[in-house]
């Protein structure tokens, strides 16, 4: 494949990437971007209000590279707005999210947009993913080829484990994101239902080289991932209550045996998560009665 360009050619590829205070890890993302072997593509970077040096890196990386474009949000918008925020800006044919702290195989984008031009019935393509130090494993790390003629066993095919969402960081058709149905949803797993709307569409492939690795900063690491969502009480018993209620009307269609196993999937999901919602509640408790003995302590001038 010629990834040679003209840089007056029109980019084919949009790379948002949504990022706050991310000095320590953005300059090595970033490379991993301008360094593609598949040159035309533009790079959106859009600072939600960092307070560290991450705007003098973004910027010293725009005047270097006129395919990167710098915009630095006034006020600090949350996160998924921001993710959207990217995507609103891409007026290309393929499009993927970059998180600020993660890294690339040199040739990814060369590779998926390769498959994707020579695949039409596939909306998004990545290469094998992984955690930072873990293991390519397709199913826990949830970016399995996903190529069942049957759209609802596709979906349902999703839902195989509890697993990281690998898929969200593929190259997709822009016009299949902008076309989903709620595109800036704002819930505990609003990112696995874009997948599966999108799988509702078409399907999604894994490639056998290449990486994607992720970074251990997103907000799915923190411990109050739970709390970010829990805008009211029925979030505490059902975690993953709105991500039900968008999951259920796309099984509208399906046969009634899928529509009982999508049931009983979304009953177990809020169930592991409530569970897991306690653990890190108890977690973020203890690590606060700690805090607070350590600051007594040290105002007292005692060791702990």
């Amino acid at each position: 494949m010629d990834t040679s360009i003209s840089w007056n050619a029109r980019p084919r590829v949009t790379i948002g990437m949504p990022v706050y205070n991310a000095d320590e890890a953005l300059g090595h993302a970033i490379k991993s971007i301008l360094g593609q072997t598949y040159q035309n593509l533009k790079l959106v970077i859009s600072d939600n209000a960092s307070t560290d040096g991450t705007e003098s890196i973004c910027r010293e990386f725009a005047a270097l590279d006129d395919r990167v474009t710098y915009i630095r949000q006034l006020k600090n918008m949350g996160a998924e707005p921001n993710f959207y925020f990217v995507l609103s800006k891409a007026d290309t044919e393929y499009f993927m999210w970059a998180a600020a702290d993660d890294v690339r195989s040199s040739e990814f984008i060369e590779k998926n947009i390769a498959f994707l031009d020579r695949n039409s019935d596939f909306l998004a393509s990545t290469c094998p993913v992984r955690f930072a130090g873990g293991q390519f494993d397709p199913v826990r790390m949830g970016d399995q080829t996903r190529d069942e003629p049957d759209a609802f066993v596709r979906m349902l095919n999703f839902f195989q484990l509890w697993h990281a969402n690998g898929r969200f960081y593929s190259l997709f058709r822009t016009d299949a994101l902008r076309a989903l149905n709620s595109p800036k949803a704002t819930y505990f797993g609003s990112d696995w239902a874009m997948v599966v709307e999108l799988l509702q569409k078409g399907k999604f492939k894994r490639l056998d080289s290449g990486f994607v690795e992720l970074g251990g900063r997103g907000a799915s690491n923190r411990l109050d991932v739970f709390a970010r969502y829990r805008n009211r009480i029925i979030c505490w018993l059902l975690p993953m209550f709105d991500f039900s209620l968008t999951i259920l009307p796309l099984f509208a269609r399906a046969r009634f045996r899928y529509k009982v196993k999508i049931l009983l999937i979304l009953i177990k999901a809020n169930f592991i998560t409530f569970k897991w919602q306690i653990t890190f509640e108890l977690k973020r408790g203890y690590l606060r009665f700690t805090s607070g003995r350590k600051s007594v302590a040290s105002e007292c001038g005692l060791k702990t």
